[in-house]
């Protein structure tokens, strides 16, 4: 005989709230975007840019900035999120501690930004275009504070133009700015036009003042609702948060400051779009499965001797594709 499981009222309250939701039409839930969160509390935007906080039911899983959600308002009138759609892609980076957090989720760029003054390690600016090729995503390198090349020593400014000029070489869009003095404001501007865009870079490069600056249009009313959710009186990042345009369907995603990503399981076209140089050698190789490193009528190598290609950057190239692999 089979037995019979006796349900609480609570249990059976819960069970028939999930039947009514998961029987309801799809078109009663109101589309939104995820804004920022603290935990389990979710900020969220609605398709009429008004903000509205509340929780995601257990079933939808973790959320995060960028999120697509379906929500409505509970008999309590809390708003409950209920669906959450799929994922163009998703970022994720090592926090402190080395575990996997999500950053971002539907980005369609990517601000890599550094800056003259602290002058961030270009492998960090390369490792990171891989992980935005991998997502994928178009990535646009930033160099900030531009004002300060004037009072830095000759061969610091020589080191920083000549791998700017390297990277917009091998195709990269790199866009220079400064808030003291307008330079590059205005493009900046104009390049976020009706894309949602997040910009990582290291803390101190001036990315947190860059995104207020190019963001005018942005609602001044939902910032200062933004910051009290994030319980702060100032514009320090702690996570990420998306700053809506009111001209277009654009906004900006402020990051916290990143220092690395992991590169398990890049796919190997992230590779070869993050090193187009090595990528366009390695077709004259002897062998198909070259590893550049001591084969004989390896071009790549060729290419290193011939100062073509740099050393630098097949270290980081063969490094990152052996960590993938």
């Amino acid at each position: 005989m089979t037995r019979k499981i006796r349900l609480s009222k609570q249990q059976q309250r819960q069970i028939d709230r999930r039947r009514r939701v998961d029987t309801q039409d799809d078109t009663r839930l109101t589309p939104g975007i995820v804004v920022t969160h603290h935990g389990h509390d979710l900020l969220i935007e609605d398709a009429e840019h008004h903000l509205h906080r509340g929780r995601a039911r257990r079933t939808v899983g973790r959320l995060t900035t960028g999120d697509r959600i379906r929500w409505h308002r509970d008999e309590q009138d809390n708003v409950v999120i209920e669906q959450r759609e799929d994922r163009r892609n998703l970022l994720i980076r090592p926090d402190a501690y080395g575990k996997k957090k999500m950053m971002a989720a539907n980005i369609d760029q990517v601000l890599v930004v550094t800056s003259v003054l602290p002058w961030m390690n270009p492998d960090v600016v390369e490792r990171t275009l891989v992980a935005v090729f991998a997502l994928p995503a178009t990535p646009v390198i930033v160099l900030n504070k531009t004002d300060l090349l004037a009072e830095i020593g000759a061969a610091e400014r020589e080191r920083i133009e000549s791998t700017v000029a390297l990277w917009e070489s091998l195709g990269f869009e790199v866009i220079r700015t400064s808030v003291k003095s307008g330079e590059g404001i205005e493009t900046l501007r104009s390049r976020l036009h009706d894309q949602i865009t997040l910009a990582v870079g290291l803390s101190g490069v001036g990315k947190t003042s860059l995104s207020r600056e190019i963001t005018p249009s942005a609602d001044q009313a939902a910032i200062g609702e933004i910051s009290a959710f994030n319980r702060e009186g100032t514009h320090t990042t702690r996570a990420s948060t998306l700053y809506r345009f009111t001209d277009g369907e654009g906004g900006l995603i402020d990051a916290p400051g990143v220092r690395d990503f992991p590169v398990e399981d890049v796919p190997p076209s992230a590779l070869d779009d993050a090193f187009p140089e090595i990528h366009a050698a390695s077709a004259y190789c002897r062998f198909n499965d070259c590893r550049h490193v001591n084969e004989p009528g390896c071009a790549v190598r060729a290419g290193v001797a011939s100062g073509d290609i740099l050393e630098r950057r097949l270290a980081q190239y063969q490094a990152m594709r052996q960590t993938g692999s």
